[in-house]
């Protein structure tokens, strides 16, 4: 399989697991200097939180961040590496990230240092950490609805206590709000016909009005980020179109926190731009199994496959 126009993928928290990045930590001392540097900047153990801890206590958000992050952007040093290595360029046609991915695809894109990403990141996962153990929450995928559908839910049970978060394919929407509200509308949607409902393992409300202390104390840190005009365009969460103004990036950044991720228009908006193939620059494949629900199985590919770097070769 062989490509010269793709769009760049990244998750977000959730994607954790034991061991993630590690093979690309022993193969590249790029990536090592990288863990080197993002150890020293956050004080975490950021090597034993990716190789060693176990995928529940990964989960806890002020770790969960900086590590997913790096575990992503570690993948795209190790593919720039390799294509240095064999004198070839291949940029992709856009980038993007779910969420927390999105700081992954901004550093890839070039509109934000590592490490300053970094630093954001890390703050960011310290805010809302603090806000999930002051208010609780939940999440909740529901598939086989489409969002409208799921969006009725959400207004019989109570804007207040629950919200769409993400809307990830045409019948796959997350819901996020309080541990109460997030159950009434998983009960609402098995009833209303749902394939099938999931709680996330994930002790938090992200993209609801639950963060809202946490996008507040955000914001300053969103206003002085040193963001740069992109080289590649970057898809973003909050509307799911293509950008490369500055202003509006940060724009899509102040509202990242509350706002739903509409990741089904990021996709649709990626391929009418002519990436012909959607490649999660993982940790793992997380999104690539959310994928290829809604899209051919030849237009979704992995980094984390084991020839992820020569399917991108020009």
């Amino acid at each position: 399989m062989t490509t010269s126009r793709y769009a760049l993928l990244f998750p977000g928290q959730g994607a954790q697991f034991p061991g993630m990045a590690e093979r690309l930590h022993d193969l590249s001392p790029t990536v090592r200097d990288l863990f080197d540097a993002a150890e020293r900047q956050t004080s975490l153990p950021l090597r034993r939180i990716c190789f060693h801890t176990d995928r529940i206590d990964q989960a806890r958000t002020d770790w969960n961040q900086p590590a997913v992050f790096l575990a992503g952007i570690a993948g795209w040093y190790a593919l720039t590496e390799e294509w240095e290595r064999r004198g070839v360029t291949n940029p992709p046609v856009c980038v993007a990230g779910h969420s927390l991915g999105h700081f992954t695809a901004l550093v890839a894109a070039g509109a934000l240092s590592t490490s300053d990403a970094v630093d954001l990141v890390r703050r960011r996962g310290e805010l809302m950490h603090a806000a999930s153990l002051t208010s609780g929450g939940a999440m909740a995928t529901l598939v086989g609805l489409a969002e409208p559908t799921v969006a009725g839910l959400v207004r019989e049970v109570g804007h207040d206590a629950v919200s769409v978060a993400a809307v990830n394919g045409p019948d796959q929407v997350v819901v996020s709000g309080a541990d109460a509200a997030v159950t009434d509308v998983m009960d609402r949607a098995l009833r209303a016909g749902a394939e099938r409902v999931v709680r996330l393992a994930i002790a938090l409300a992200a993209h609801s009005p639950l963060m809202a202390p946490a996008a507040e104390r955000f914001a300053p840190l969103v206003s002085a980020a040193a963001l740069r005009e992109p080289r590649t365009p970057v898809l973003l969460n909050t509307t799911g179109r293509a950008s490369r103004d500055v202003a509006e990036i940060r724009a899509d950044l102040h509202r990242h926190m509350l706002a739903p991720v509409l990741w089904w228009r990021c996709l649709q908006t990626a391929r009418e731009a002519g990436a012909h193939l959607l490649v999660d620059g993982g940790p793992g494949r997380t999104l690539s199994k959310v994928m290829r629900r809604d899209l051919p199985a030849d237009a979704v590919h992995s980094l984390d496959h084991p020839r992820g770097a020569e399917a991108l070769l020009p």
